[in-house]
This record gives C-alpha cells, sequence and structure tokens, in this order.
C-alpha cells in the first residue's frame, strides 16, 4: 500500500508521519518551498482531542515536542471589551490540567516535518492531476498501482489512494467536483490581522492562559504560545479585499480599532511592529455531507471541510481526520488482504467524519456570528446572556469537543 499526499500543512504531515507508523508507504507533495512550508504567521491551537492523537504517533515523541515548545491552554474566555468577563472556561470541566497546547505555527510545522525520514517530502511540486485505473486497465497496461499523479513540472508518481490535504483552495477537490478551479468560498465577512510578541513585562493577568475581548463588530485575542510569547489576532467586519494601506499600515489599523479596549490589549498593540503583522481574510466552505471523494481519492482538512477559526478546532479536525483515515486503511487491510476494498474504506472514514465535522463548521459559524455583532442593542444583549448563563451550562456547548479518544482499534469492513 502506497499513499500520495498533497499538501504539507498540519493534516498531510500528520497523516504522512501516521502512515509511516502503521506500514504504509508514503509520498507527500507540496507546491510551496520547504522554507514556505516551514513558515507562518502567528500561533495555533492544538487542543486536547489533537494532542490525544500526536500520543499515539512516532512513539509520542511529536507531543513531547510540542509540549517543550507550547503553551499549555489554561483557564481563559470571553470578555467585553473593558475586560469584564463573559465566560470564563478553565480545564477543570474536562478533568484534566489542560485543554491542550498553543504553539507557535512554524514551530509545529517544523516539529511534524522533522518526524519524517528524508525523502518522504518533496517541495516546490504543484499538483495538476490524476489518473485513476480500474482493474482492468492495470492488467492491460501492467501496472500495479491504480492511481497516476501528475505534477505541473512534468514529473509523476503512482500509489494506491490519493489524498488532497491541500487546503481551501484545493485542486484535488477541483478534479473531483470536475472543475479547472473551485469557486471561491464563502466569505464570513471578517478580516483578521495576526502575529506574535514577546510578553516580557507585559501586565497580564497570570490566571489566564488566553482571552478574547469582544467589541461591536470587531475582537481581539492574545494566547500564551510558550517561552513568554503570546500570539495575537484581531477581527473586525470589512469588505473583502480590503486592505490597511489608506490607514497607515496594519499597525495603525488595529491602533484605531482596539486601543480604547481594557489592558493588556493597548499594551499588546505598543508591543507590536508594523512587519510582524499579518492580514488576511476570513473563509469557508459548507460542509460536502458524507462522501468527500470518489473511487481511491480523498480528502482532508480544510480540502473537505475548512471552519471559521472561532474554535480553535479547524487544525485539530485536519489531525483527527488524519489519524482516522489511516486507521480504517491499515486495520481494515490487514484483515481483508485484497486492495478492492479501499475505495469503501475511503467512504466509510468520509462517513465516520462528517457528523462531527458539520457540527464544528455550524458552532464556528454561530460563535462568529456573535462574537461580531455590531449593533450597540445586539452586542449589550449578548454580553448581558452570557454574564447570566451558568458557567457549567456554558461549558457543555464545547464539552463534546474533547470527548474524542483515538485509538488504533478499528471495525472490521468486509
Amino acid at each position: 500500500m502506497k499513499a500520495i499526499v498533497i499538501g504539507g500543512g498540519i493534516g498531510g504531515l500528520t497523516l504522512a508521519r501516521a502512515c509511516l507508523d502503521r506500514g504504509i508507504d508514503v509520498e507527500l507533495y507540496e507546491k510551496r518551498s520547504r522554507n514556505e512550508m516551514l513558515s507562518g504567521r502567528g500561533g495555533i491551537f492544538m487542543q486536547r482531542n489533537a494532542l490525544r492523537v500526536f500520543k499515539l504517533l512516532w512513539d509520542g515523541q511529536i507531543l513531547e515536542r510540542f509540549g517543550q515548545q507550547g503553551g499549555s491552554i489554561l483557564k481563559g474566555g470571553f470578555f467585553n471589551k473593558s475586560g469584564q468577563p463573559l465566560y470564563i472556561n478553565s480545564p477543570d470541566f474536562i478533568q484534566e490540567d489542560s485543554l491542550g497546547l498553543c504553539l507557535l505555527r512554524p514551530e509545529l510545522q517544523k516539529t511534524l516535518y522533522d518526524s519524517l525520514p528524508a525523502g518522504t517530502v518533496t517541495t516546490e511540486c504543484a499538483f495538476k492531476r490524476f489518473e485513476e485505473q480500474n482493474e482492468k486497465q492495470q492488467d492491460k497496461e501492467k501496472q500495479s498501482s491504480a492511481i497516476k499523479v501528475f505534477f505541473q513540472d512534468g514529473t509523476s508518481t503512482e500509489g494506491d489512494i490519493l489524498i488532497g490535504a491541500d487546503g481551501l483552495y484545493s485542486s484535488v477537490r477541483a478534479q473531483l467536483e470536475g472543475k479547472a478551479r473551485l469557486e471561491a468560498p464563502v466569505y464570513s465577512g471578517m478580516c483578521c490581522w495576526r502575529g506574535y510578541i514577546d510578553g516580557t513585562g507585559l501586565p497580564l493577568n497570570d490566571e489566564f492562559s488566553w482571552g478574547e475581548y469582544w467589541g461591536q463588530g470587531s475582537r481581539f485575542g492574545f494566547f500564551d504560545v510558550g517561552g513568554n510569547r503570546f500570539s495575537f489576532y484581531g477581527f473586525d467586519n470589512a469588505a473583502p479585499g480590503s486592505n490597511d494601506d489608506a490607514e497607515g499600515g496594519a499597525l495603525n489599523a488595529l491602533k484605531k480599532r482596539f486601543s480604547d479596549y481594557g489592558s493588556p490589549v493597548p499594551e499588546i498593540l505598543e508591543r507590536m511592529s508594523e512587519g510582524a503583522i499579518y492580514r488576511d481574510d476570513i473563509y469557508d466552505r459548507p460542509p460536502l455531507g458524507k462522501d468527500w471523494g470518489q473511487g481511491r481519492v480523498t480528502l482532508i482538512g480544510d480540502a473537505a471541510h475548512p471552519v471559521l477559526p472561532n474554535l480553535g478546532q479547524g487544525g485539530c479536525m485536519a489531525v483527527e481526520d488524519a489519524f482516522e483515515l489511516v486507521k480504517q486503511l491499515s486495520g481494515n487491510l490487514a484483515a481483508a488482504g485484497k486492495e478492492t476494498s479501499v475505495p469503501v474504506l475511503l467512504r466509510q472514514f468520509e462517513a465516520s467524519r462528517s457528523d462531527r465535522v458539520a457540527r464544528i463548521h455550524a458552532i464556528s459559524r454561530q460563535v462568529g456570528q456573535l462574537g461580531q455583532l455590531e449593533g450597540r442593542i445586539g452586542c449589550f444583549l449578548r454580553n448581558w446572556l452570557y454574564r447570566l448563563t451558568p458557567t457549567k451550562l456554558a461549558d457543555q456547548q464545547f464539552k463534546w469537543l474533547f470527548d474524542y479518544a483515538p485509538s488504533w482499534a478499528v471495525e472490521r469492513v468486509d
């Protein structure tokens, strides 16, 4: 069994490691350069559900290295613009000492990349198209592999399955849908600035490792990514394609929107530098349902189900996808002993993930809509509702996220 993976993000790299752990040969192809692939602005949440996967991969070494680099997700929550708590969440509600880890994206990417043997990843190699052959075609052309993948540089490779882990604008998904390129994704109505700063000397409350302050049509958040560093982000309702040129750059744009927020937001703004702020527009796509692929081709992560970054679960879902896909393949093929099971297993994998990712997609949109309310009365009612809701009741909307308990045990498919 040989898997071909397109895309060197969190999902693709995790999938490659999981394949190797279960004896599946794997080749990963990434259109960006190695340095670009291992870069990234700001930080990312790797919550407890995703960390449980990494505990099972590479003899736990990925999880160990994450722990050395990142910051634990401890108590934190939503606050109003002035810094008054609206909803405070702590690890106690899932009976753990933390909800996971937050890491800088480049450090996370580098750890995942370093877990793979040399030669597993080929960079600067852009996907062009794939061809899938049935058994009669394979016999006629005396090929042992069922999938042939072609790249923009004229090279090609062959394997048994193809996984598109190539993000929001997935070229693999486009071919599955019979298109030269995917249609435009759904704009959320908001843009995002992000980056990270040194937290030394900032008036941070040691009680909280993260916080998100809600204003009117804007939100500002920060979280501990380890080593006394804090990642920040700011959301603002804006027209798609806007930029900060008219406001004199990203830093001025952020100060215009957030300088009157409660401490430590103004102090964080003063610590920023113009060149270390990244801005982009935020998009998602509607869930695909129970079928994400066709034949021996499937999708994972943002290629299948991009979600808005309001729950900190986008990367976590890609990690779960990667693990569950490899579990289905390795466990069932070992028992069945026949490659004709592959398409069945891929569809079973997709169906098993569809309800969970669709629920996360819906709640991510709901939280974003609440956080980005613009009207004064609407924001007042939102804040009032959050303050009056008992913490235990509010916790229930998130507890199910952490019920995921991965294991290599799998139900057999005939």
